[in-house]
This record gives structure tokens, C-alpha cells and sequence, in this order.
């Protein structure tokens, strides 16, 4: 039996990728419970960073509607899938999201649970759950106005209009845009780039950050003076070896 979630980790690097491809990838929630098995079996202290990614030509064409108008979904979706969705979002690691083909609605609230969004210029975004007479249930309304303001994700939200890749990070739904031809490739570089830094101070810092969302900045500001562990174990032999390359 094919496995519609795959994971694989190497070099620090994990790879979480949707694995329906005949369907574009839609979401039900066994593929849910597939990536929760996956993750309950990382060693998370041996990851650096994780792309998340679809396979084919789309990252994830929404919720499976068939599934949803049979009813298989109901009971145990809510308790699965918005708690799933908010563990990838507070994995104590960098989240890549590389996006090509649909983005839409389940996938969008998917991608938004990353740290970082790269997608190919042809991508396309959208929410659509009014077009479907639905309401999100898996934190579309809290985190797409956190990362787009309040204004574009009503706009989306009410009018489930569809945005390119290229329009979705000028309104900062996606960090950047790239051909789609060197989306691999732009991702990986970044996840090098990623992994090339400490992966200690990532995960404090990602820490920081969740811990402090919604405060305002004086309060924001005195939790990391009191919350922050500052320099790490590798910080002097770091310094050391600046130094002699200074001298060499």
C-alpha cells in the first residue's frame, strides 16, 4: 500500500511530504494521522530544519470533499487535524513550506504552519471555504491575518479568489517567489543556508518567538531578557576560530 505521507531525514535535514498526488495531494484525515505517526518517531534533537512539500504538480488542492460529503470526516477530525496543524506550527525546529500547483484552503492552512513559505511564480493560493458554505477549523482565521494583515485575509477569506505565487509574496503570504523550475533548488539552498547556523540557537529563537506572539513590545522585550539563554557551548570555540582565520 502506498504511503500518501512520506519522511525521510538526512544531513539534519527532514523531508515531510503529501504523497497523493493523483488527487493533488487533498487532505483526509488519515494522511492527518500519517503525519503524526511520523512525527512521534523523529528524534527531534537530530533535525535542524524540515521541508514540507507535495508530490506531482500541486502542493495541496484543499480538504478531500468527497470525504467531507460522506461523512468519514466527522468526530475525529476536529480533534486530529487542528491539532495536528498547531504541532507542525510549534516544532522546535525551522518549517519550510516549498509550494508549487494549488495551494488551497486545507493547503493553505497546511503552509501556514510554517516558519518559512518559498513558492514556485505559478503557484496558487486560495482559501475557499465560503465557496463551499464552510468555516476554517484549522486556525485559517488567527494565523493568515498574522501573516498577510487583517484587510488581504478578509479579501481572501470572503471572496475565495485565487493569487499567484508571485502576488502571494508580494503580499507576504509566501517569503519570495522563484521559476518554478528552481523551486527544489531554492529550497534546499535555504535549508543549507539554515543548517549551516546553530541549530541551539534556532530553536531558542523559534521559542522566543512563539512564546512572545501577542505580546506587546515591552512586555515582548522583558520576556527575552529574562527568557533568553544567551550565548551557547559553541559560542567561544566559534569566536576562537574567527579569530585564527583573522591571523592566518
Amino acid at each position: 500500500m502506498t504511503e500518501t505521507i512520506t519522511c525521510t531525514v538526512q544531513d539534519r535535514l527532514c523531508r515531510l511530504t503529501l504523497n497523493r498526488p493523483d488527487r493533488l495531494n487533498a487532505l483526509n484525515v488519515s494522511m492527518f494521522e500519517e503525519i503524526a505517526h511520523h512525527l512521534d518517531r523523529l528524534d527531534y534533537a537530530a533535525i535542524g530544519c524540515l521541508v514540507l512539500s507535495g508530490a506531482g504538480r500541486s502542493f495541496c488542492a484543499g480538504h478531500d470533499l468527497d470525504d467531507l460529503a460522506a461523512g468519514t470526516e466527522a468526530g475525529r477530525a476536529e480533534r486530529i487535524e487542528n491539532g495536528l496543524v498547531e504541532r507542525l506550527a510549534t516544532l522546535p525546529f525551522p518549517v519550510i513550506a516549498s509550494v508549487r500547483g494549488h495551494c488551497y484552503t486545507g493547503g493553505l492552512e497546511l503552509v501556514l504552519a510554517a516558519d518559512i513559505i518559498i513558492a514556485a511564480e505559478t503557484a496558487r493560493f486560495a482559501d475557499t471555504h465560503a465557496k463551499f458554505d464552510l468555516v476554517p477549523i484549522w486556525g485559517l482565521t488567527q494565523r493568515l491575518p498574522r501573516r498577510v494583515g487583517m484587510a488581504k485575509a478578509k479579501e481572501m477569506m470572503f471572496s475565495a479568489r485565487i493569487y499567484s505565487g508571485t502576488e502571494a509574496a508580494a503580499m507576504g503570504l509566501a517569503n519570495f517567489a522563484v521559476p518554478e523550475a528552481e523551486l527544489d533548488a531554492q529550497t534546499d539552498a535555504l535549508c543549507a543556508d539554515i543548517l549551516a547556523t546553530s541549530a541551539r540557537s534556532n530553536r531558542e529563537i523559534k521559542k522566543l518567538l512563539i512564546d512572545t506572539d501577542g505580546l506587546n513590545l515591552a512586555a515582548g522585550n522583558a520576556w527575552e531578557l529574562h527568557h533568553s539563554p544567551g550565548h551557547g557551548p559553541g559560542f567561544a570555540a566559534l569566536i576562537r576560530a574567527r579569530r585564527a582565520e583573522r591571523r592566518g
